[in-house]
């Protein structure tokens, strides 16, 4: 049986790639599987913190030594400005099919690709097996 969780998160805004947080805490760094195992699905949300938020395309790039090719690309895209009652944003799901350890650490960055981002957030959660 499988189980998910929050690989990273950021409530930034870089238009140059930056490293996101690990799991729930504020701090950048790498995400570390409980399990050996397979990363089966990669979820990408795009929140908003304010009604005036605006967040255009995104892309995220996660890194492993353990993945070949190394690095996986994952993209979301926003709809544009926030306004009050703003309706939820649908997440992005990726089927991934790769292996994790206990001692490889998974790392990400991401970038909004257009646009000039205001109070945006993203999370990534991971399916694991």
């Amino acid at each position: 049986m499988g189980y998910w969780r929050q690989m990273f998160n950021t409530a930034g805004e870089s238009t140059t790639l930056a490293a996101m947080n690990a799991g729930t805490t504020a701090t950048t760094g790498a995400y570390t599987p409980e399990l050996d195992g397979t990363l089966k699905k990669v979820v990408v949300q795009i929140g908003y913190e304010a009604a005036t938020s605006l967040v255009e395309d995104i892309r995220i790039e996660m890194t492993c030594t353990k993945w070949s090719p190394n690095t996986l690309h994952f993209f979301a895209s926003g709809n544009g400005i926030r306004t009050a009652p703003a309706d939820a944003q649908s997440p992005y799901e990726f089927i991934v099919g790769q292996p994790v350890s206990t001692n490889k650490g998974i790392d990400a960055n991401y970038i909004h690709d257009s646009g000039v981002p205001v109070t945006s957030r993203i999370r990534v959660f991971g399916y694991f097996e």
